[in-house]
């Protein structure tokens, strides 16, 4: 009897460990580079001020015509995009258009001008990549949005008809925030719409960390409790863990969408003439304890994935399929965060589903 429950125990110990090195060969730093199939990055730098905006554009090969975009909106006083250079270089080396729009000069913007600015300055982008042979594939635009950004993304996915941008096909919100977080009186006014007003089949995915509690985690069961009205397969909430182990931490809190790399540190006084135009690629990640499971198994996976289902049909198609590392709840691949480096497993995410008791 010992002697088989022994054998149990190993071959769920086997099954176990080779299901992790299979998500690890998939999901992993390893993994995304090897999507990273553009050497090097072009960097474009338009407008002063609130109205910057940059753009970065694959290079080594370069692409013209129809090019997927992320339209990636940062968090409040995010104006240097040093703090998510990681994401963006991956994002662009894995051959996407990036859009970043600057939309504030300092902690005294309003956040009620906030969506107006970045619709201009997306507006002066894709006349700039016009004018360079490049235009939006329209069946693979995603809206990008961490904190403030978030909001930002779900008011100008019910506007972006009027305000003659590409629609996106999908939402990825990542610690989503709004503008009572940052401001007080009229300025604190919410600048999410009605969440009625996106379309039911929008595949929206949040994340966030279960330490962002001030911010993230509320926003968060918010606007899933929303979208309860929208297709089950097409909305989720994961939330990320915090984990200690060997000494080490990894914090879940609001900050843990940071990804910085130091090649794209470019304060918002930096002279267009001075940001550089290329920017080569390299092997490996900038080291930054910023830079962990959260965001190669949280939200990178999360916005790869989602990119990565609009390839063979657009969302509002009747072919399109939900990721399921993303959108099927309870799933090892969803949940997976990785391992620290002595093997021992990170704890592992979590989906809270406010629809099911409806």
């Amino acid at each position: 009897m010992r002697i088989r429950i022994h054998i149990l125990a190993l071959s769920v110990l086997m099954s176990s460990l080779g299901r992790a090195q299979s998500l690890e060969s998939q999901l992993g730093p390893a993994a995304i580079e090897t999507r990273q199939t553009h050497g090097s990055v072009d960097v474009v730098a338009l407008g002063e001020g609130m109205h910057r905006v940059y753009l970065f554009l694959p290079a080594e090969p370069s692409v013209s015509g129809k090019a997927p975009m992320v339209f990636f909106h940062h968090g409040w006083q995010g104006m240097n995009p040093k703090n998510y250079g990681a994401l963006l270089d991956h994002l662009t080396r894995e051959g996407n258009v990036v859009v970043y729009p600057v939309y504030q000069e300092s902690d005294a913007t309003s956040p009620q001008v906030v969506v107006a600015n970045t619709a201009q300055a997306e507006r002066d982008a894709l006349a700039e990549l016009k004018r360079r042979g490049i235009e939006p594939y329209a069946q693979r635009v995603v809206y990008f949005g961490y904190s403030m950004g978030a909001a930002i993304s779900l008011r100008l996915a019910v506007s972006a008809a009027a305000e003659h941008l590409p629609g996106p096909q999908a939402l990825v919100l990542a610690a989503p925030g709004d503008a009572y977080h940052v401001a007080h009186g009229a300025d604190a006014k919410s600048i999410i719409p009605p969440l009625r007003e996106q379309r039911a089949t929008l595949p929206i995915a949040i994340v966030t960390g279960e330490d962002d509690k001030a911010i993230g985690l509320p926003t968060a069961h918010k606007l899933a409790a929303e979208l309860c009205r929208s297709e089950p397969d097409r909305h989720v909430l994961l939330v990320l863990p915090s984990d200690e182990h060997d000494g080490k931490k990894v914090n879940a809190g609001h900050a843990s969408p940071g990804a910085p790399d130091s090649r794209y540190d470019f304060e918002l006084k930096t002279l267009l003439t001075e940001i550089p135009r290329h920017i080569a690629g390299r092997k490996g990640f900038e080291a930054s304890a910023s830079l962990n499971q959260l965001d190669f198994y949280g939200y990178w996976k999360v916005l790869d994935a989602v990119i990565g289902s609009l390839v063979e049909a657009p969302s509002t198609s009747m072919k399109y399929v939900p990721p399921p590392l993303v959108f099927k709840s309870g799933t090892p691949g969803q949940l997976y965060l990785g391992t620290w480096p002595d093997g021992t497993p990170y704890r592992q995410a979590h989906v809270e589903d406010p629809c099911v008791s409806r």
